[in-house]
């Protein structure tokens, strides 16, 4: 799961991208994160107003508006990418503009979970499903889609698998299993950038 630092990260760094996806934990840590920021605007706006002798009627002057204009475009762009994730087209963020049921939809449709498998916007973001799945989520696949016999969709999961791991973590790879990334990568590259069959 995508935690706030990197949820804002990307927020800020893709404000202006409206291709891809964005999972429900990025849409919400961001949201929550705007939400405080918010409140610390509207809050800092009336102390502005309650001490000032004469209003300032410079929209400029208070956070409020100033973090609504910087914000708008980024919100925008994370809504679409959400509703990606989510198997739906950008389009339904105007669904909004229906008065009452409209929100609400809309909320709804931001709540729905993200879609396990490659959808036509691309693959689910951080490895949640597709050839790069994590292993526990599916039969480790590696590079060249085909399951090794390692670790298959149909055996239990068992915890210690991974203390074996971090045992072999340091060590050199034998041959064999170089010839084997080798041809992972080599197939990897035949049939994803060259777009040649399957060997």
């Amino acid at each position: 799961m995508i935690g706030p630092h990197t949820a804002f990260e990307n927020y800020i760094f893709r404000a202006l991208n409206i291709t891809g996806r964005a999972t429900r934990a990025e849409f919400w840590w961001v949201q929550g994160i705007l939400l405080t920021l918010g409140t610390l605007a509207v809050g800092f706006d009336l102390y502005t107003i309650a001490t000032a002798d004469v209003p300032n009627f410079s929209i400029f002057a208070y956070m409020t508006p100033v973090l609504i204009i910087v914000t708008i475009v980024p919100t925008l762009t994370l809504t679409v990418r959400r509703l990606h994730d989510a198997g739906r087209s950008g389009m339904w963020y105007f669904v909004n503009s229906i008065p009452i049921v409209g929100p609400i939809w809309l909320f709804v449709l931001l709540c729905l979970p993200s879609e396990s498998e490659e959808n036509k916007w691309g693959q689910p973001p951080n490895g949640a499903g597709g050839p790069w799945a994590a292993p526990h989520a599916r039969g480790f696949e590696g590079l060249s889609g085909k399951a090794t016999e390692t670790a298959s969709a149909s055996k239990p999961h068992d915890a210690r698998q991974g203390y074996a791991t971090l045992l072999k973590l340091h060590q050199e790879p034998s041959a064999e299993e170089l010839e084997a990334q080798r041809a992972q990568i080599s197939d990897y590259y035949r049939t994803r950038v060259l777009g040649q069959a399957s060997s």
